[in-house]
């Protein structure tokens, strides 16, 4: 298959991915980001330096947005649910399932995309080192900053008597995290001379952080409506799945992170760098010998020409 095709496929693909987001077509977006994903991954063979390890990560980021699709109905109701204490207990026993649902879909997704961070880690290692302060400083304060966020997120959202069952049910979000943060520091530290696999690394990272943030929501949701259910408390609780007509930015921005960071990364690692003299890219040598080579001419010798007369008879 041509570049140009696959480059294509992979835009019209992307664009409705973030289209489809802003317009709460949710089951669309997360197919339309897998499929651009899988382009993404036979791009990464065809163009990329290290090849399996990128191709490998954009599979992985593919699967993580299709288990999420798994989860998801856009069929909804035009008021969802709503309960209030223990009067509503059949209200409430289905929206802990369908939040149970969305929990455990969110948490092996997250698993998944760890893994692809990982992947992509292992590609950006392969490529040369880069001694540029700029590009260090740039990324390092890239991490802190987003790293400050995560932190501020939890602090925020997350009660103290909650923190223990956040560590110990949301913890792939946690650890995609520092993934992708040891993603971002290792990028500033190879050869990159446009910026590419950094400002890819960035958006890994950023897209990581809304990842762990719908994850631990997803567990708070849990939680909560646990809490109501199995407690004596009178707890007002909604679940509306409501289709809203205006345009969902947040949604589409995670699309475009998704598909994005990887994105860079893929076209940034032929750029880094330069290759190695007599590598697997160069040309081998012209034949100057062997079996099919030609004979040189005969220019004298035993065959070329006929012996000298010694003067004897």
């Amino acid at each position: 298959m041509r570049l140009s095709l696959l480059v294509s496929m992979f835009a019209v693909t992307g664009v409705l991915a973030v289209s489809a987001a802003a317009l709460s077509a949710t089951q669309v977006s997360l197919r339309c980001t897998a499929a651009a994903l899988v382009v993404l991954a036979v791009l990464a063979v065809r163009w990329s330096r290290s090849r399996w390890a990128p191709a490998a990560g954009c599979l992985l980021f593919a699967v993580a947005a299709l288990v999420r699709d798994a989860a998801v109905d856009d069929t909804g109701q035009d008021a969802g649910w709503f309960g209030y204490g223990p009067s509503q207990t059949v209200a409430l026993q289905a929206m802990l399932d369908a939040a149970g649902r969305a929990y455990r879909s969110e948490s092996i997704a997250t698993l998944v995309q760890l893994g692809a961070v990982v992947l992509l880690v292992a590609a950006v290692l392969g490529l040369p080192r880069a001694h540029r302060r700029v590009r260090v400083v740039a990324t390092t304060v890239a991490a802190v900053v987003v790293g400050v966020g995560v932190l501020a997120g939890l602090w925020f959202d997350v009660d103290l008597d909650e923190m223990a069952g956040v560590a110990r049910c949301a913890w792939p979000g946690p650890l995609a995290v520092a993934a992708a943060l040891g993603l971002l520091l290792l990028a500033g530290r190879r050869e990159d001379r446009r910026w590419l696999v950094a400002a890819g690394a960035g958006l890994v990272a950023v897209q990581a952080a809304v990842t762990q943030s719908d994850l631990t929501g997803a567990w708070l949701t849990v939680a909560a409506l646990t809490d109501a259910l199995c407690g004596d408390a009178y707890t007002a609780i909604a679940w509306g799945t409501a289709v809203d007509e205006g345009v969902e930015y947040g949604p589409a921005l995670t699309a475009a992170l998704t598909i994005a960071g990887p994105a860079l990364i893929v076209l940034g690692t032929p750029r880094a760098g330069t290759r190695t003299a007599g590598g697997d890219d160069t040309p081998p040598p012209p034949a100057t010998g062997g079996d099919d080579a030609p004979p040189p001419p005969t220019t004298g010798g035993d065959e070329g020409q006929p012996p000298a007369p010694d003067g004897k008879d």
